[in-house]
C-alpha cells in the first residue's frame, strides 16, 4: 500500500463544508485569517509529504461584501496556509441559513442521530443544499486531474460525488464492456479468416465454428451476412471513462452515524441522498453497522443489490469500506511538551488534590445525551452522600444501600464478561476490586467526586440547540445547588471552548471519563483523554473511560466501561467502578494497566493513520476497479464463435442461462437443432442453468445425456448421465413452513402473484 501511495506522486483534494480557516474580513492582516485545529487538519498536515500537493476546498467561514474583497480575501488565504492549498467556496448569508442550519442541520442532523422529534423540512432549504453543493462540485472540476484524488467530507456534501460524476463524464449510459477475464479479441491478423468463413471446422489445432446463430437454427433464416469484425466487435471492447473525458478518483467519508432505513425514509428526498454518494469509488464509515444501514437503504431506495462490500450500479462499482477515525495524537502530545500545560496541570492537580475528577467534554447537542448524563450523576451523588451518614444514625440504611450497589455493581461485571470482546484485563481488575473494596478499611470517599464540565457553545442560532442549553444550565444549577457546601461544589461548569493546552491539562488530571451520547459516529473525547495519559509526564494519573455503548468508539476501546446512555442506573455504577479502578485499592501498577492498554491501540491508529488508510484504499479501488460496465445480450454470429474456439486449445465449457424462447404466436419454443449440433461436439460441455424446476428441465432438455443440467437455480443438478439430485443434499428444509405463511400474505396481498 504505501509502495502504490508513494510511486506516482499525486495531489489531494480535499472537500469540506468548513476550511481549516476563519477569515475575519473586517480585520487587518494577520488578524483577518484565523487557523483552526482538529483531526482532520492535523491527519493532512502529516500526510502532505505522501503527495505532489494538497488542495483544501471549502467554505472560509466569513462573509464578504464585494468582489473586491473577496478577491483580496483569497489571496489572504493564500498566503496564510503554505502547506495546503486553500480554495473557497464563498456563500451568502442567505445559503448559510438555509443549506447549513437548515437542511444540514434541522433535517439532516436530526436523522442521522435517530432524533426524528427534531427534524424539520423546506423546500426552499432542500433546494438551497442542492445549489451549494453544485457549487462545491463546480469548484472541484475546475481543479482536479484525472490523476488527483478527490477526498468529500460529510453529510453537508452528500450530493457532490453523483454531480461529480455527471458533470466530469457526462449523463450518457455506459459504454458495453468485455468482462476482464475473458480472452483478449482476435488480432487484426487473424480478420480476414474469420470474415471469410460461414461455417468452420477443426483444423490444423485451431478450433473453428459451425453454424451456432439461434437466428437460423430456430428460424430457418439460412447463412448470415457478412459483418466486419472491426463492425461487431467495436461494441465488445471495453471502454471505460477514462477512454474518453477521463474518470475522477473518489471517496466519500461520512463523520456521523449513517441510520437504518426507518429513520432516512423521513427525508422527503431521501433517495436523492443515498444515490448523491454513490457517485463516490470509495465510500467509508466508522463502524460496520453504519455501513449495514447504507447498504439497507441502498437497496430499498435505489433498487441496486449490494455485494458484502461493493455495489454495482449502473455501469459503476463502488467499494464500501469501515475506517474509524483516530485522535489527533501529535497535537496533543506536542501540547503536553509546552511549559502552558506543566503549568494548567500544576494548578488543576492543587485544586483537586484529594478530590476525584470526572471529566466530561462536548459540544452542547441534544444528541450527547446532557440531561440523561446529570441524572446519572445525581444519582451518584445521592449514594456517595448517603454514605457520609453516622452510623449511629442510619446503620441499617447504609447497610441495606450497600447491598443494593454492590448487587448492581456485580451485574455490571456480569455485563462486561459477556461482551463478545470484553477486555480480561478489565474483567479481572472489577473482580478484585468488587472481592477487596468493600473489606477494604480505607475506601474511596466517593462524595469528593467532582464532575468538570466542558461544554462548547454550538449552533446557537438553532432553536433546538437554545432549548437544550437552556434545560443543561438549569439542571446543572440544580444539582449543585442541592450537594454544594460552603466548601464544595459537585460540578465545574465551563460553558466556552478551551484551548489545547488547557484540554489536554484536564485529560491529563482526570480520572474518569464520562463518555454517554445518545448516539454519536466516533467521539473522539474518548480517545484523545487515553492519548494524553502519557506516564512518563510529571501529575498525570491513570484514567479510566464510562463510555455509551452507541458511540463508534466503543468498537475498539474494548477497556473502557460500556453502558447503556439511557440507563441511569448504569451509568452511576460505572462511575463509582471506573474512580475505584484508578483510585481505590487497587495498586498503582494495577491502576495503569488498564489505561496504557487503550492508549497503544489509540497511538497506533491515531487520526494520521486513517487518512493514510482512506488515501491509499482509493488509490487501490481505483486502479483495480474502475468502471463496470454491462454485458448486453449479442447475437452468436459465427465469428464471435471462433473468438470463443480460439481462445485457447482443449475442451470449453458453455453456460447457457435459459429463460423462455418464444415463438411469433406467443408459445413456448425449444431451439432443438441448436441444440442437437452443441451435443454433437466433442471439444465442448454445455450446462444449461434455469430458474425452472428439474420436471420441466427433464422435459425439454432431458433427450441430451452430454448435457449437465441445473434447475430451481442451482438446487437440483442432473450431471452426464446420471439422475437428477440436490446440489447439497444436507440442506436443511424446515425453514420453508415458518417462511411460506409469510409469502402467502404477501400473495394474498400482490393480484397475480404466486408462490
Amino acid at each position: 500500500r504505501q509502495t502504490l501511495c508513494l510511486a506516482g506522486m499525486v495531489r489531494v483534494v480535499v472537500v469540506s463544508n468548513r476550511l481549516p480557516v476563519t477569515i475575519h474580513p473586517e480585520k487587518a492582516p494577520p488578524n483577518d485569517v484565523e487557523q483552526s485545529s482538529g483531526g482532520l487538519v492535523s491527519a493532512m498536515r502529516s500526510v502532505i509529504e505522501d503527495y505532489d500537493e494538497v488542495v483544501w476546498i471549502g467554505w472560509p467561514g466569513g462573509f464578504v461584501s464585494s468582489e473586491e474583497e473577496e478577491r483580496r480575501m483569497s489571496q489572504r488565504l493564500q498566503e496564510a496556509r503554505t502547506d495546503v492549498s486553500l480554495r473557497p467556496v464563498w456563500l451568502s448569508r442567505e445559503e448559510v441559513e438555509d443549506f447549513y442550519n437548515g437542511f444540514s442541520n434541522s433535517s439532516l442532523w436530526p436523522l442521522l442521530h435517530w432524533m426524528t422529534p427534531y427534524a424539520r423540512f423546506r423546500k426552499s432549504w432542500a433546494e438551497s443544499y442542492r445549489r451549494v453543493n453544485q457549487r462545491f462540485a463546480d469548484e472541484i472540476l475546475k481543479i482536479a486531474g484525472l490523476e488527483d484524488l478527490v477526498w468529500v467530507h460529510d453529510y453537508h456534501l452528500f450530493l457532490v460525488p453523483q454531480l461529480l460524476r455527471k458533470n466530469h463524464e457526462g449523463d450518457s449510459s455506459p459504454m458495453p464492456q468485455r468482462p476482464k477475464d475473458l480472452p483478449p479479441p482476435l488480432s487484426p491478423t487473424n480478420r480476414e479468416d474469420h470474415e471469410a468463413s460461414e461455417g468452420f471446422a477443426k483444423s490444423d489445432g485451431r478450433f473453428v465454428s459451425m453454424d451456432l446463430d439461434p437466428r437460423s437454427a430456430h428460424a430457418g433464416t439460412g447463412p448470415q451476412k457478412k459483418v466486419s469484425f472491426s463492425e461487431e466487435t467495436s461494441s465488445m471492447v471495453s471502454k471505460s471513462p477514462s477512454d474518453g473525458i477521463g474518470k475522477l478518483k473518489v471517496a466519500f467519508f461520512l463523520h456521523t452515524p449513517f441510520p437504518s432505513f426507518e429513520m432516512i425514509n423521513v427525508l422527503p428526498n431521501c433517495t436523492e441522498i443515498v444515490e448523491g454518494i454513490l457517485g463516490a469509488d470509495l465510500i467509508g464509515f466508522h463502524t460496520y453497522s453504519f455501513l449495514r444501514h447504507y447498504r439497507s437503504c441502498v437497496i430499498r431506495l435505489c433498487g441496486f443489490t449490494p455485494e458484502m462490500d461493493t455495489i454495482d450500479h449502473m455501469g459503476r462499482r463502488t467499494k464500501l469500506s469501515v475506517f474509524p477515525i483516530g485522535a489527533n495524537c501529535q497535537d496533543i502530545s506536542q501540547a503536553m511538551q509546552t511549559d502552558e500545560f506543566a503549568e494548567k496541570l500544576r494548578e488543576l492537580t492543587n485544586e483537586f488534590k484529594g478530590k476525584n475528577v470526572v471529566l466530561s467534554v462536548e459540544r452542547l447537542d441534544y444528541t450527547k445525551g446532557m440531561p440523561q448524563k446529570l441524572d446519572a450523576i445525581e444519582l451518584y451523588l445521592e449514594e456517595a452522600h448517603a454514605q457520609q451518614k453516622s452510623a449511629a444514625e442510619a446503620q441499617e440504611e447504609d447497610d441495606e444501600a450497600g447491598q443494593v450497589r454492590s448487587n448492581r455493581l456485580e451485574g455490571l461485571q456480569k455485563k462486561f464478561k459477556e461482551r463478545r470482546h470484553g477486555s480480561s484485563a478489565l474483567r479481572t481488575s472489577v473482580k478484585h476490586w468488587i472481592r477487596q473494596a468493600w473489606a477494604s478499611e480505607d475506601q474511596l470517599d466517593h462524595a469528593k467526586t467532582v464532575f468538570v464540565f466542558v461544554a462548547i457553545p454550538s449552533r446557537q442560532k438553532v432553536e433546538e440547540y437554545k432549548n437544550i442549553k437552556d434545560e443543561v444550565h438549569r439542571r446543572i444549577t440544580d444539582v449543585s445547588g442541592r450537594f454544594s457546601t460552603g466548601t464544595y461544589s459537585p460540578i465545574k461548569y465551563l460553558f466556552h471552548t478551551v484551548d489545547l493546552n488547557e484540554l489536554a491539562a484536564l485529560y491529563a488530571r482526570a480520572d474518569c471519563c464520562l463518555v454517554t451520547p445518545l448516539i454519536d459516529g466516533m467521539n473522539l473525547v474518548a480517545k484523545e483523554f487515553i492519548a494524553a495519559k502519557d506516564r512518563s509526564l510529571a501529575n498525570v494519573v491513570p484514567g479510566t473511560i464510562v463510555l455509551s455503548e452507541n458511540a463508534g468508539a466503543a468498537q475498539e476501546l474494548f477497556d473502557a466501561l460500556v453502558v447503556n446512555p439511557y440507563d441511569v442506573d448504569a451509568v452511576a455504577d460505572a462511575i463509582h467502578t471506573g474512580l475505584e479502578l484508578t483510585r481505590g485499592s487497587l495498586d498503582k501498577e494495577a491502576r495503569w494497566e488498564i489505561t496504557e492498554r487503550m492508549r497503544t491501540s489509540v497511538l497506533q491508529n491515531d487520526a494520521v493513520a486513517w487518512a493514510r488508510g482512506l488515501l491509499q484504499e482509493l488509490q487501490i479501488v481505483s486502479s483495480l476497479a474502475g468502471s463496470v460496465g454491462y454485458a448486453p445480450a449479442i447475437k452468436m454470429l459465427d465469428f464471435l464463435a471462433a473468438c470463443f474456439f480460439e481462445s485457447a486449445m482443449g475442451t470449453k465449457a458453455l453456460f447457457i442461462d435459459f429463460d423462455v424462447a418464444l415463438q411469433d404466436d406467443g408459445q413456448w419454443s425449444v431451439p432443438k437443432p441448436l441444440f442437437h449440433r452443441l451435443a454433437a461436439r466433442n471439444d465442448l460441455k454445455v450446462y444449461i442453468l434455469s430458474a425452472f424446476g428439474k420436471d420441466f428441465m427433464e422435459e425439454h432438455f432431458g433427450e441430451y445425456n452430454a448435457f449437465t443440467l441445473i434447475a430451481e437455480n442451482g438446487f437440483h443438478v442432473r450431471n452426464p448421465e446420471a439422475l437428477w439430485q440436490r446440489a447439497r443434499p444436507s440442506t436443511a428444509m424446515e425453514w420453508m413452513e415458518k417462511v411460506k405463511p409469510v409469502m402467502e400474505l404477501f400473495v394474498r396481498c400482490t393480484p397475480g402473484a404466486k408462490i
